[in-house]
C-alpha cells in the first residue's frame, strides 16, 4: 500500500515544501529557544570529543528522543536482558552469508519486542526517569532499526547521567510536550499527503508478523511529521556547507530503477552505476542530470554499502539522499557519521516491494527540486 503521496488531489511540490517551511519556522520560534538551556548544556559536555554543530541539529535531536519515547515506550518491557548477547549476534551478522536466516529469527524476535505492550505506563502523560530512558535504548538497540539515532542517543543518555532528577525530568517533559505540538501540526497541515498510512497500519501486521521489518514498517504518524517537518530543518542547517563542499553525489534507492528489464548497472565501492540501459528508467534521467551538472549518482541496494566506506575519504563530499519518508533523518545521521556533509530529497511516495506493496511499483522525485538543491537556484 502506499502510504503517502506528494502530488494529490491538485497539489503540487511547491504546496508540499512551502507547507514545511511554514511549520518549521512555527516550531523554531515556539520551542528552539526554549531548548537551549539543554542544548548549551550539551555543548559544553560533548565540545572534547565532538565537532559542535548549530543549536538547531541539537535541537532535532531532543525532539528526536520525545518522538520515540511517544511511540515505543510502551514496549520497553519487552526487552529481555537475559537475551542481550541474542539480540547482540543476530544484530551483528544481520548483513553475513547467513542473512536470510538471520532475518527468520530476527523477524520472531522483533515481533515479540513490538506484540505486547506495557499496561503500566502511558507514554501520552507520564513523566520519565534516565532508566526509562535505558531501558527505550536497549529495546532500540535490540530492534536494530534505529542503529544511527541509538548512537546519537547513548550520547544523550551519557550526559543525563551527570545531571539532577528534576532536570532529567523537566527535559523529557519539554521533548515530549514539543511532539504533541508537532503532532497537531502535521494533523492540521500535513495528513493529506498521508492518505492511506491510517489504513495500512490497522491492517500491515498480518502480513508482517515474525518479519524482521514489522518495527521499522509500523511507524506513526508522529514519525512521519517528524521526519517531513525536520528533514527541512537538516537540509536548511548543512545547506551552506554542503553548496561548499568539492564533490556532490546523489544516492538513488534501487526502487527508482526501471521494472521491465534486469538493471544492468555496475558495482562500485559507492554503489550501482547506471549504464543507461532504459530510456525510461529514472535513475537514468538522473544520471544524466548528473553529467550535465557535474555531480555523481549512484545506485544503493542497502544501507551496508555506505557503510563499508572510509570516513577519512568523505571529508567535503556532499550528498544528496533520496529517501521515503521514514527513512530520512535516519539517513541524515547517518550522513553525518561517515563525514558526509547531508541534504536529501523524498520520494514522491514509497514503492519498494520489500516493506510496502507486494509488487515493485518504481519510484520517482521530483527533478526540480534535486536541481534547486545542487545549484541552489
Amino acid at each position: 500500500m502506499i502510504t503517502y503521496n506528494l502530488n494529490i488531489d491538485g497539489q503540487n511540490y511547491e504546496d508540499y515544501y512551502s507547507t514545511l517551511k511554514r511549520l518549521e519556522k512555527m516550531i523554531i520560534d515556539k520551542d528552539c529557544n526554549k531548548s537551549k538551556k539543554y542544548i548549551d548544556d550539551f555543548k559544553i559536555y560533548i565540545k572534547n570529543f565532538e565537532e559542535l554543530k548549530d543549536d538547531k541539529y541539537y535541537f532535532i535531536e531532543i525532539i528526536l528522543i520525545g518522538v520515540l519515547f511517544y511511540e515505543y515506550i510502551d514496549y520497553t518491557l519487552n526487552f529481555k536482558p537475559y537475551l542481550s548477547f541474542v539480540y547482540n549476534f543476530l544484530n551483528k551478522n544481520r548483513n553475513s552469508k547467513f542473512k536470510s536466516q538471520i532475518d527468520i529469527i530476527r523477524g520472531k524476535v522483533n515481533t515479540s519486542l513490538y506484540t505486547i505492550k506495557n499496561s503500566k505506563s502511558n507514554s501520552k502523560a507520564t513523566s520519565y526517569n534516565i532508566d526509562d530512558f535505558c531501558k527505550l535504548i536497549k529495546w532500540l538497540d535490540a530492534t536494530y532499526d534505529f542503529k544511527d539515532e541509538v548512537i546519537r542517543l547513548k550520547i544523550w543518555y551519557k550526559f543525563l547521567k551527570t545531571k539532577s532528577t528534576n532536570y532529567i525530568s523537566f527535559f523529557f517533559d519539554f521533548a515530549l510536550n514539543h511532539v504533541k505540538y508537532m503532532k497537531k501540526l502535521g494533523e492540521d497541515n500535513l495528513i493529506n499527503y498521508l492518505p492511506n498510512l491510517e489504513n495500512y497500519l490497522n491492517t500491515y501486521r498480518k502480513h508482517h508478523y515474525n518479519k524482521e521489518d514489522i518495527i521499522y514498517c509500523g511507524k506513526g504518524f508522529v514519525q512521519y511529521y517528524f521526519n517531513m517537518i525536520f528533514s527541512e530543518l537538516m537540509n536548511d542547517i548543512f545547506r551552506d556547507e554542503f553548496l561548499n563542499t568539492d564533490r556532490k553525489i546523489v544516492f538513488l534507492p534501487a526502487c527508482m530503477t526501471q521494472d521491465k528489464t534486469p538493471c544492468k548497472r555496475s558495482n562500485t565501492s559507492y554503489g550501482g552505476k547506471c549504464n543507461f540501459c532504459s530510456a525510461n528508467c529514472n535513475v537514468n534521467k538522473i544520471s544524466k542530470l548528473g553529467k550535465k551538472y557535474n555531480f555523481k549518482v549512484y545506485i544503493i541496494e542497502h544501507e551496508t554499502t555506505l557503510s563499508s566506506l572510509d570516513i577519512n575519504e568523505n571529508k567535503n563530499i556532499g550528498i544528496i539522499g533520496i529517501a521515503c519518508i521514514p527513512n530520512l533523518i535516519s539517513g541524515g545521521f547517518k550522513a553525518l557519521r561517515l563525514g558526509f556533509i547531508p541534504q536529501c530529497v523524498v520520494l514522491d511516495y514509497c514503492g519498494c516491494s520489500n516493506h510496502w506493496l507486494y509488487k515493485k511499483h518504481t519510484t520517482k522525485i521530483n527533478e526540480n527540486r534535486l536541481l534547486y538543491i545542487i545549484l541552489n537556484n
